[in-house]
């Protein structure tokens, strides 16, 4: 037998292999097949069906061996019981193997033992599926492959009953039946959105949970099985439902969405009439409802058998559904005038009764005729003004299609020359393609998606370019498109803001909110939306105590809504852990990255985009707590994530960096530092971030890591940059990053001997903290502790000391007892106490420090400083063994970090001279 032939007949093989004999022999008849090709074919289900296969004795056998060895755990996931088995494969209950939490989930072992190609299709599948994000979508939580290759899937488990039986027992009113199924069609909208077709809609793929919640089960499952079995074509022959299926499933040519549409039809005349089709003539036990000829011309529309003509959408089948619960015209039916008139008629019933009364009663009132006659015609009017935006939609939709279609075909692999393609590659195909196309209905919308991916791979660049011209003249009809609107604008804010332009982001978040406002005042996940939106634009503009305040209330609430989509209580989460870090709040910082971080591993895959996010915040939350070396753990292992799910590049790739470099810094590795921050422009350049604000951040830590270094001078030249850069922005004074930027220059100038300057300028911005931020702020603390520094360096324990009791009071109230800055303050209480003769008050606040770092495993900088502190207080005693033991401990940590002239070391350099250590 040829392998052409063999390819012809395999799709029938594997979908007639499943029936019964009657059934087969039936469908065979049916088929157009020449007689040798289907005797050939009736020769094969025979063997099929034949006793002593080894194949099928193989598979049995595995199969045995799987029900037979007890439980058994896949992944996370230990194997409760079965729940059943279809064609598919075999669905057990699970819970989490390791205890960490108790989840129950649903375990589907997938029919088959695809082949390496296919294994790698099936999880670049499972990949797309599990970024669906619905409410009435059953989520897809983890999957993988058994040792023998068998592949499996983790599922969201529905405790509930099947659509159908609830129909059935609960014989819900058409309305009620219609909310069921208007769920389920938000559901597949949000799916093909994603491009993602469902391929097998039945009864058994729909339950309704205890709390009533419509669950679609199995979404985009038969992609999986068909990628399973190295199905190299877009069509349905392997896997579907008889009675469900559409006639192009069933006749084994391509799939799109209006598949799905049919087999949604199919399932809303069973739920409205307990019957598939006209033919079906089996006992149901749903209790039928009467339709009117809307109805049944919006049956009739999503189950045509040419897919050209069903609804183009699910949405356009939902709307359509909407305008028969509101009384309106459906697409459905034929408008003529006298059913646009009854429509109005049933719609204005008050109105026009009155009106003929007032005809009947006078020909005084024959105006109010007129004026219903008018309102009748505007009625007219509208429904055709709808009908022509409905048309113009469905167009769009099919042309959005094919240049998503054109767009992929362009960096195909046999296309781009390449074996790999990127994300990236396919963004600049598309964007590629865009540019070829006129039409503003279709750019403008394409250039906003566009502009969202290319932000989430960090090209603010690009992805603000793309959105300029998307939102340009953009106005919402309805609250559709108003909510997507809100959406772009949101990013568009987002982007806005990265590059520097405060006022205009802020003008775009707040013109996201009104619309969220006027068209969905009651959806509170979306005016959390703008809630977020919001906050992070006033942290952008220096207020973050607004922005705080906002995202504590919106993560209160995301906390407590049911339904709530992941990625924006991720982003809710991540945005105020990094904010309470940076104001000092390190204890609640990590709190909330900790509870996220376990709400995203319940949820997603450890391989999502997420989990950088969350990363970095518990990163920031551990260095905000003194504990650099975890911090730096963090930062590493979501920078390794990052270049593997998203892109190594970027504004999250540059703040990621920074945010090392930081962490490096504050462990004594100053060149890595400075090294890691050079990195982190180079990104911040690619990514075409060019705001104020930013650059001037940048050149801070740089100036930073050189003053750590002892390069004052130098240091004080990026401060002058980075001051420059915030005066041609014309950036104020109470700005948090201008403020910042002064402290640490302060700091500086205290360090270089410039003490006059130093005082005055901390001074002045400890007042300036007190009046912001508050006394009992991170920023205030930290200020109060750079005087105490100071009064160190200018020799004032009359000033110092009282300023180090209150630092160390007000710190405590912000940091945990273990944080290294308390040992710090016993080094400056040990200076203090030199500079009043106190040698063993010195010795014994030294002696503390140095053993708290040792038991607390600190950085060698650190610890190698207050070794040098003490071999010179030693060495005032009279001890030369103790000193010269101490000072050999500690000057290789200095000498390989610091240069010559910075103040410790300059120090430790004077005692190895006096003890004849120098070199």
């Amino acid at each position: 037998m040829s392998a052409s032939t063999l390819d012809t007949l395999a799709p029938h093989f594997e979908r007639l292999r499943t029936l019964d004999p009657a059934q087969r022999a039936e469908e065979i008849a049916r088929l157009s097949l020449d007689p040798a090709s289907r005797a050939r074919l009736e020769r094969l289900l025979a063997a099929d069906a034949a006793d002593g296969d080894p194949l099928a004795e193989a598979i049995a056998h595995g199969a045995a061996r799987l029900h037979g060895e007890g439980p058994r755990e896949f992944g996370a996931w230990r194997l409760v019981r079965e729940l059943g088995a279809g064609g598919m494969g075999t669905v057990f209950l699970a819970e989490r193997a390791d205890g960490q939490f108790e989840r129950a989930v649903a375990v589907k072992l997938l029919r088959g033992f695809p082949t390496r190609d296919a294994t790698r299709r099936l999880r670049q599948e499972r990949q797309i599926l599990a970024g669906l994000d619905h409410p009435n979508i059953a989520r897809l939580l983890d999957g993988g492959e058994t040792a023998e290759g068998q592949p499996w899937l983790a599922l969201e488990y529905v405790d509930g009953v099947p659509l159908l039986e609830h129909v059935a027992t609960h014989a819900p009113a058409l309305r009620d039946r219609l909310a069921l199924f208007e769920a389920m069609l938000d559901a597949v909208a949000h799916a093909h959105s994603h491009l993602v077709v469902h391929r097998d809609i039945k009864p058994a793929n729909v339950m309704v949970a205890t709390d009533g919640t419509v669950k679609l089960l199995d979404f985009g499952i038969a992609r999986l099985v068909e990628a399973g079995e190295e199905s190299q074509r877009e069509t349905s022959t392997r896997v579907f439902s008889r009675g469900y299926a559409s006639p192009e499933q069933e006749q084994g040519r391509a799939i799109t969405t209006a598949s799905d549409i049919y087999s949604l039809g199919v399932l809303l005349r069973e739920m409205l009439e307990g019957r598939r089709d006209a033919t079906d003539v089996r006992a149901s036990p749903i209790a039928p409802l009467r339709l009117d000829a809307d109805l049944r011309g919006i049956l009739a529309k999503a189950t045509e058998p040419d897919p050209a003509h069903r609804y183009a959408s699910a949405s356009e089948f939902r709307d359509d559904l909407r305008r028969h619960r509101e009384g309106r015209p459906v697409r459905a039916a034929r408008w003529t005038h006298g059913y646009r008139l009854r429509k109005f008629v049933a719609r204005h019933r008050v109105g026009f009764v009155a009106a003929s009364l007032a005809v009947l009663v006078a020909a005084a009132f024959v105006w109010r005729l007129e004026r219903e006659r008018t309102r009748a015609r505007a009625a007219e009017a509208s429904a055709q003004q709808a009908l022509v935006a409905a048309e113009r939609e469905a167009s769009r939709a099919r042309a959005s299609l094919d240049f998503l279609s054109d767009a992929i075909a362009a960096a195909a692999p046999d296309v781009a020359m390449s074996r790999e393609v990127s994300v990236r590659d396919l963004l600049d195909a598309a964007r590629a393609k865009l540019e070829q196309r006129s039409d503003p209905a279709l750019v403008r919308p394409m250039q906003r998606l566009l502009a969202h991916l290319y932000g989430d791979l960090g090209d603010i660049r690009t992805g603000l370019q793309l959105m300029r011209e998307g939102v340009r003249d953009a106005a919402p009809a309805d609250r559709a498109e108003a909510l997507r609107l809100a959406e772009d604008y949101d990013e568009y804010a987002s982007q806005l803001g990265i590059k520097g332009d405060v006022g205009e982001a802020l003008a775009a978040a707040q013109r996201a909110a009104d619309w969220r406002a006027q068209f969905a005042p009651d959806d509170r996940v979306e005016q959390l939306r703008s809630r977020q939106s919001l906050a992070l634009v006033h942290h952008r503009s220096g207020d973050d105590e607004r922005a705080i305040a906002l995202l504590r209330e919106a993560m209160a609430e995301a906390k407590a809504l049911p339904g709530m989509p992941l990625d924006l209580y991720t982003n809710i989460a991540q945005a105020l852990a990094a904010l309470l870090a940076t104001a000092g709040d390190a204890d609640a910082s990590l709190a909330i990255a900790e509870e996220s971080l376990a709400r995203v591993d319940a949820l997603r895959p450890k391989e999502s985009p997420e989990h950088v996010l969350l990363l970095r915040a518990k990163a920031n939350a551990k260095s905000a707590g003194g504990d650099a070396a975890e911090s730096e753990r963090l930062l590493r292992e979501a920078i390794a994530l990052q270049q593997r799910v998203v892109d190594p590049g970027g504004s999250r790739m540059m703040e990621l960096t920074n945010d090392l470099a930081i962490a490096v810094n504050d462990l004594g590795r100053y060149r890595e530092a400075a090294d890691l921050l050079r990195e982190s422009d180079r990104h911040m350049t690619g990514a075409g971030i060019d705001g104020a604000a930013d650059r001037a951040i940048s050149e801070g830590n740089l100036a930073a890591v050189l003053e750590n270094a002892g390069d004052y001078a130098v240091a004080l030249v990026h401060y002058d940059n980075a001051f420059a850069l915030l005066d041609g922005a014309a950036i104020g004074a109470d700005h948090q990053v201008r403020r910042r930027i002064e402290r640490e220059q302060a700091r500086t100038l205290g360090l270089a001997g410039e003490h006059a300057r130093a005082l005055e300028r901390l001074t002045d911005l400890r007042g300036r903290a007190a009046r912001i931020d508050g006394e009992d702020s991170g920023e205030y603390a930290m200020l109060t502790w750079q005087l105490v520094v100071l009064a160190r360096n200018m020799h004032r324990p009359d000033t110092g000391l009282p300023l180090l009791d209150e630092a160390e009071r007000r710190w405590h109230g912000l940091a945990p007892a273990e944080h290294p800055i308390f040992l710090h303050m016993r080094r400056a209480r040990a200076a203090f106490a030199l500079d009043r003769g106190d040698l063993a008050g010195a010795e014994r606040e030294l002696r503390a420090a140095v053993n708290g770092f040792e038991a607390a495993g600190a950085q060698p900088i650190d610890l190698s400083i207050a070794r040098s502190e003490l071999a010179a207080v030693r060495l005032r005693a009279g001890d030369r063994t103790e000193a010269r033991t101490l000072l050999v401990a500690a000057l290789p940590a200095l000498r390989a970090a610091m240069l010559p002239q910075e103040i410790s070391r300059a120090a430790a350099e004077r005692t190895a001279g006096l003890l004849g250590l120098s070199g």
